[in-house]
């Protein structure tokens, strides 16, 4: 599936070229030049905001270039001009980005003020010039109270926007600030757009409170505004370029909450060493509630855990240099503590499998997703990755693979898909499957097929110009199989030509639609695609093959 994303970058690109002269020419030089070496290009530029008389300089601004090509990100101030300059640069592949309070990139179309900066290459010894043109921001503000009336202090308030990975539509914070000592608030260099406004105490403060034994008294919790614990009854605030919307005030809601305490066993029967602990609320995003745990104990808590559904996840190991333990279980807080919590890890079956249906598919990688909650690593060991790569004779294995899994391939060639994928002969292909411990696990087949179809085009307005940078959206027509990581939904752009190609479709019915602007993994979202179908094309692909489907873009 191709995701890019292309910006125009403003400014001029620099080339200097020195030309040989032809058979017979006049030599101006004893010798040619030495090649140019690594480490000699350039970056250049000036960052401006339109004012009255002009472009007006962005004065002491930071400007960040990223590359591959470099260890790590470079930055610089911009001068009392508003210029910077980046020297001495290797050849490779950058994106820049300019910051400074109160100012955001002016882009034409503001649905795209998300998107990242758009990369562009740069030659040895090459000089290239890239202005950076903002504008003034968006800021919210407001005051919080608690609900006896006292100002809401060190509160984390956040300016928040829906967006979308590859789990679907989740809230993402833009900015964040905190209240001060009068529970006031100004979220600042907000882009234009719209935003909800929540307010939420920190959860590392919340679990550094000392608690003493007893009941506790309600205490704030995350709130949106106008004043609701639910996000989805949060007034949405949309702000234009400089503008500031003003008197967001609202009461937090207080709940009761909790302390969790227990201790993790692992499958001997042996207090666990420095386990790894997580509390998730069920559907919600990791680190919302923070716990601990003793690195040489077998104890864990997390305190100041609001009302609610949570998923309880511990990871250990019964000796160093032993297989990963897990242990999981739901439960609900409301308002209670939970003391002599007791976390009990198991070992995981081994899960194998074969890929099917392509002579060499090695260098393929079968991934198991997280579909219902996150583990969490033991120290030392690194973000958990649940890839297996797959043999030159189709064998994969996973060490384990504890909780609810979707599984997919990796890296399929073009025109390569997935048609089914079995437990034994039970068929998981679009469903999170999980193994437990007590099970016998039997093999795992993922059946490929490069008997597909490829759709391809090109995109046109209304006046009949072909259209870049538009993109295209192909679903099948069961919902059933819409969602996060779906094998019948899939996404491109159009070339500077107007030009498409979507491959590696299965039989069925599809819909097909080209759009000026869809956010980034928009598609994963059901909701986004029901919306899409109403002014979609439908087809049926009845056999593998090429069709050809002309495009008329929409706005």
């Amino acid at each position: 599936m191709e995701l890019r994303t292309t910006h125009a970058i403003v400014g001029a690109v620099l080339l200097l070229f020195l030309a040989e002269g032809a058979p017979g020419a006049q030599v101006l030089r004893d010798r040619p030049a030495p090649p140019v070496a690594p480490g000699t290009a350039v970056i250049s530029g000036r960052m401006s905001v339109m004012t009255p008389s002009g472009p007006g300089p962005v004065r002491r601004a930071r400007v960040t270039i990223e590359s591959d090509a470099l260890k790590r990100p470079m930055s610089t101030d911009t001068d009392t001009d508003g210029r910077y300059r980046f020297t001495a640069l290797p050849a490779g592949s950058f994106r820049i980005r300019g910051e400074k309070a109160g100012f955001v990139p002016r882009i034409e179309d503001v649905r795209r003020a998300f998107e990242p900066a758009a990369a562009f290459d740069v030659n040895a010894g090459q000089s290239v010039t890239v202005d950076l043109p903002m504008q003034p921001s968006a800021a919210l503000e407001g005051r919080i109270l608690k609900d006896n009336g006292d100002p809401a202090v060190n509160i984390v308030v956040s300016a928040v926007r829906m967006a979308y990975d590859e789990d679907g539509r989740r809230p993402a914070a833009v900015r964040q600030a905190r209240t001060d000592d009068l529970g006031r608030f100004r979220v600042h260099t907000l882009p234009p757009g719209e935003y909800q406004v929540d307010a939420a105490p920190d959860p590392l403060d919340a679990a550094q409170q000392v608690q003493t034994p007893g009941p506790r008294p309600p205490s704030p919790s995350r709130t949106y505004y106008p004043g609701t614990p639910r996000l989805d009854e949060a007034r949405a605030v949309a702000v234009t370029e400089g503008q500031t919307a003003s008197n967001l005030d609202f009461t937090l809601t207080s709940v009761t909450t909790s302390s969790i305490r227990g201790k993790v066993v692992t499958s001997d029967g042996t207090p666990a060493k420095g386990p790894a602990v997580r509390l998730q609320r069920v559907g919600g995003p990791v680190g919302e509630v923070r716990c601990s745990t003793l690195i040489e104990a077998n104890d864990f808590f997390c305190l100041n855990v609001p009302p609610g559904d949570y998923w309880l996840t511990g990871v250990a190991r019964s000796a160093p240099g032993a297989e990963q333990e897990f242990s999981v279980t739901r439960f609900t807080v409301e308002g209670q503590d939970l003391t002599n919590v007791a976390l009990a890890t198991a070992k995981q079956p081994r899960v194998s499998g074969r890929v099917e249906g392509l002579a060499n598919p090695s260098g393929l990688q079968v991934v198991a997703y997280d579909t219902a909650f996150a583990w969490p690593a033991l120290p030392g060991d690194g973000p958990q990755k649940w890839v297996a790569p797959v043999a030159a004779d189709g064998t994969f294995t996973f060490a384990a693979l504890p909780g609810p899994r979707l599984l997919r391939v990796d890296k399929l060639p073009a025109g390569v898909a997935v048609t089914s994928i079995f437990i034994g002969e039970t068929p998981v292909t679009d469903t999170p499957v999980e193994v437990k411990a007590a099970d016998t696990p039997s093999s795992v087949r993922v059946v490929l097929t490069s008997e597909t179809a490829t759709i391809h085009g090109v995109v046109r307005d209304a006046a009949g110009k072909p259209v870049a940078g538009a993109r295209v959206v192909v679903f099948g027509g069961d919902e059933t199989a819409w969602g996060a990581r779906s094998r019948v939904v899939k996404a491109v752009e159009s070339g500077a030509d107007g030009r498409y190609e979507v491959a590696g479709l299965l039989v069925g019915d599809y819909s097909i639609i080209a759009l000026t602007f869809l956010e980034n993994l928009a598609w994963s979202d059901a909701a986004v695609l029901r919306r899409l179908k109403t002014d979609a094309l439908t087809l049926h692909v009845g056999a593998a093959g090429t069709y050809t489907v002309p495009l008329v873009v929409k706005p």
